[in-house]
């Protein structure tokens, strides 16, 4: 079999990093065969892995089952593995089929809980509680150090089924306000929603880019619009949230939050094709090319900040701390510090290898080099003794599709390069957008500003049938509340929340409102709550933020 491209140049690379070491360290006694990364005194059985499979892959870098870094991973892996790509978008019909003819891969790598939560449901998991306490050690020294990992990997009988990753608690969505077009339309920073309308219908109406055209736009409701906009409410990532002790369904707070779309949009504040603009791509095309003042969004990337500057050179952006709404003030959705991302199939025959390849994948110098390539290679240290790109546009080319392969990743093992002050500043781009990270974290990781309820991925599996009462109701209601948006005076926010409550009562609804307050009411003392997510950010930061 010839040698890849990238193979040549790796092996090249490794080549004279061995020579290097040999210089260095030649007086140092040999390692035992045994002892070497990779090797095993009695090898196992090999496994199987899932990994997503994106589409394209850079010229010359192999496929998602046989590149640079699954052939390293391979290399020096306690096990032999083979990976299984699985359509990023197709996953759970991929994966079903797999299941249905006995060919699941022993390790499945899926990021969504409703996925994970079916196959647990049909018994398709393996229970981990045994298999972790005999054969793991890094695994199991983490989830001692976060105990957060065990509450949230078990399932409701009791047994331990998922694999997890930890993360520093930081912004996930994010509102980016043109610092600039308040400076000229001499407009303060909107700290009110009704002041946050002000501003977006100035921006809309006062030709903030002074090109004497009426072709800006307010705010979008597009993309993540919507759901940052209904945060400003107090309503969060699911319909439920915690009041007076229970766990109640939220109707009110959504439909003031669907009122003031509403307003927004019949003022012209937004762009009136918004629902078509299901992905919010035409919304980041009206934000990079200087026509959008306030952007509900998430990170944005180095080429997406430059594509805005090369057609906004004055622009300006700054980071608005969420609005204040009549229900309080709160944070847009942060990103999941605890999140579970692994199983393993119940077919798998040798679990005790499955764990050792986990072990193997969270240690944080193996899962530096997946994330950042070889040291010496790809990277340096910094000052901060962080890695450091030699040359970024090499590594666009050899290390930029290597995310998924490191999904079992906890970032936080990384100590204080994990950080969100430890990202690059290379460039004037990257300094800025650390700066705006940095500004993001400090706006909405905030226990005085909370977020308003619970991650999906943190609330209990619904029983089969209300699980598929969720899936079928669930695109309706929406449509209705959409409704409401555009309709004009003809259908209101009062309608469309009498029409979802119908609607959602008709559907059998009241049986699932019934099963998260019984949950809560039974579970309160072991279920991870809001208060549980704070503090560990506080403690990540804590054991971890010097390291």
């Amino acid at each position: 079999m010839p040698i890849q491209p990238w193979n040549r140049r790796m092996l090249a690379g490794a080549a004279a990093l061995a020579a290097a070491s040999v210089i260095v360290s030649g007086c140092e006694p040999a390692v035992p065969e045994a002892d070497k990364p990779g090797t095993a005194a009695n090898p196992k059985t090999g496994i199987s892995v899932s990994i997503y499979d994106r589409g394209s892959i850079p010229p010359g870098e192999g496929n998602w089952d046989h590149n640079r870094w699954t052939e390293w991973i391979r290399r020096n892996a306690p096990v032999p593995v083979t990976f299984v790509p699985v359509p990023r978008w197709e996953s759970l019909q991929t994966f079903n089929a797999l299941f249905a003819t006995n060919a699941a891969p022993d390790l499945i790598l899926e990021y969504d809980t409703g996925y994970r939560n079916r196959w647990y449901g049909q018994k398709l998991l393996m229970p981990l509680d045994d298999v972790i306490d005999k054969y793991s050690t890094a695994y199991k020294e983490l989830m001692h150090q976060f105990p957060q990992l065990k509450k949230l990997g078990t399932k409701d009988d009791g047994k331990l089924y998922e694999i997890g990753r930890v993360y520093p608690l930081t912004a996930g969505h994010r509102i980016y306000i043109r610092e600039d077009w308040l400076r000229k339309l001499n407009l303060p920073v909107p700290s009110t929603t009704e002041e946050l309308f002000e501003t977006a219908k100035a921006f809309a109406e006062q030709d903030p880019d002074g090109n004497g055209k009426p072709d800006t736009f307010g705010l979008n409701l597009s993309g993540n619009g919507a759901s940052i906009v209904q945060h400003m409410f107090g309503f969060g990532e699911v319909a439920w949230r915690f009041e007076g002790g229970k766990f109640v369904h939220e109707w009110e707070r959504l439909r003031t939050a669907v009122a003031f779309q509403k307003k927004l949009f019949d003022a012209g504040s937004v762009d009136k094709d918004f629902l078509t603009d299901k992905s919010g791509e035409k919304a980041k095309r009206d934000f990079l090319s200087g026509k959008l003042g306030i952007y509900l969004h998430q990170e944005i990337t180095d080429k997406e900040y430059e594509t805005f500057k090369s057609n906004a050179p004055d622009g300006k952006l700054a980071i608005l701390v969420m609005p204040k709404s009549e229900y309080g003030q709160f944070s847009p959705a942060v990103g999941s510090p605890i999140q579970m991302v692994a199983t393993v199939s119940a077919s798998a025959k040798d679990p005790k290898a499955v764990m050792s390849y986990i072990d193997f994948m969270i240690k944080p110098e193996n899962a530096r080099t997946i994330r950042n390539g070889l040291e010496g290679v790809h990277w340096s240290k910094d000052g901060d003794g962080c890695p450091a790109p030699i040359d970024p546009e090499r590594n666009k080319q050899e290390v930029s599709y290597t995310g998924d392969l490191g999904m079992l990743t906890s970032q936080l093992l990384f100590g204080r390069c994990g950080f969100t002050e430890a990202k690059p500043q290379q460039t004037e781009t990257q300094r800025v957008l650390r700066d705006l990270a940095i500004q993001a974290d400090e706006a909405y990781v905030s226990r005085s500003r909370p977020i308003p309820t619970l991650k999906p991925e943190y609330l209990p599996v619904l029983p089969h049938d209300l699980s598929v009462a969720v899936k079928n109701i669930d695109q309706p209601i929406k449509d209705i509340w959409a409704k409401a948006v555009v309709g004009g005076a003809g259908y209101t926010a009062d309608q469309a929340y009498r029409d979802a409550k119908d609607l959602w009562n008709r559907a059998g609804g009241a049986k699932i409102d019934d099963f998260y307050a019984e949950w809560y009411e039974t579970n309160r003392s072991k279920a991870f709550v809001l208060d549980d997510l704070y503090r560990f950010g506080e403690d990540a930061v804590k054991l971890y933020g010097n390291k």
